[in-house]
């Protein structure tokens, strides 16, 4: 496999240790994670300074309510069975591609897979994470096909799953995590010996450009959930 080449910068990662990204930002960062040593051990370092910076804090004191509200549900989350906490990282049934994060599995099984075809090399089924800014969902590129041409009106981030794809800024392997910032234009492409299948997180809907685009634009639905 090709070393990971992007990775989300450290301001991301720092909000993905503190938990303040959205769902859909935080999937997408697990799953860069899972195929990247480098951002592994960055975000450990990182997950290490938090955990001093918070021991070094000044104790703040709190009720008696609620240092027993949180005390009864560390003592409920002790005696949950074994088998409510592990997550099964074994692909889940009709998913053919193998070495995908534990989360996107667990999604899979969660959601199910509904696929919609853009395109006669495009599809696409969306994740619902409980999202209310962004639509996370994947995108399936058949082997030598490409997406539209198209550009975004909100930020975009990809994740490489299965495969490879370019475009007119380069070629884009497993792990990789590709920002795109709004006004950019680009037509994916896969590599012509597998299909690729990415994990996308839109903060608005793509806009087509080209022959077809007035035509099909209005059809463009964007759902998060």
């Amino acid at each position: 496999m090709p070393e990971v080449r992007l990775h989300p910068n450290t301001d991301v990662l720092l909000e993905f240790a503190a938990g303040s990204l959205s769902p859909a930002q935080a999937v997408a960062v697990s799953a860069h994670l899972f195929y990247c040593p480098h951002c592994q051990a960055k975000s450990g370092t990182l997950d290490a300074i938090g955990g001093n910076l918070l021991a070094d804090s000044e104790a703040v004191s709190v009720s008696v309510d609620c240092r027993s509200d949180v005390m009864a549900q560390l003592d409920t989350v002790g005696t949950a069975s074994p088998e409510k906490l592990e997550i099964n990282d074994a692909a889940p049934q009709g998913v053919r591609w193998k070495n995908l994060p534990p989360l996107v599995n667990r999604l899979f099984r969660e959601s199910g897979i509904s696929w919609r075809h853009l395109s006669s090399s495009l599809r696409v089924a969306r994740l619902p994470v409980g999202e209310r800014r962004f639509e996370l969902a994947l995108h399936q590129i058949k082997a030598g096909g490409s997406a539209p041409a198209h550009d975004h009106r909100g930020l975009e981030i990809t994740v490489v799953l299965h495969g490879s794809f370019s475009d007119d800024e380069g070629v884009y392997h497993q792990g990789d995590y590709i920002t795109r910032e709004p006004g950019h234009v680009h037509t994916p492409i896969a590599t012509a010996n597998t299909e690729c299948v990415c994990l996308s997180v839109l903060e608005a809907p793509i806009r087509l450009v080209g022959r077809f685009s007035r035509l099909f634009n209005p059809f463009l639905s964007f759902m998060p959930v």
